[in-house]
């Protein structure tokens, strides 16, 4: 049997960011806030804008920066 991500229902992501979010992340990010700050900040869970760190890194919408994922 397979593992499927975020089958758990009790999860409860939101995986849906609109336009002005995006923009949101993308200024947080270059000013190397934490994701955690980031998540705070944008009132999402740390998991959400952990996967749109990766989906923007992977569509090469974003760069690595100093302070790693995570931030400061």
């Amino acid at each position: 049997m397979g593992y499927f991500l975020f089958e758990d229902d009790d999860l409860k992501l939101d995986l849906v960011f609109e336009e002005d979010e995006l923009a949101d992340f993308k200024e947080l990010w270059e000013a190397e806030i934490s994701l955690q700050n980031i998540a705070k900040k944008m009132k999402r869970r740390p998991s959400e804008i952990a996967l749109l760190v990766f989906d923007h890194a992977e569509r090469g919408i974003i760069k690595s920066r100093d302070s790693g994922m995570f931030g400061l």
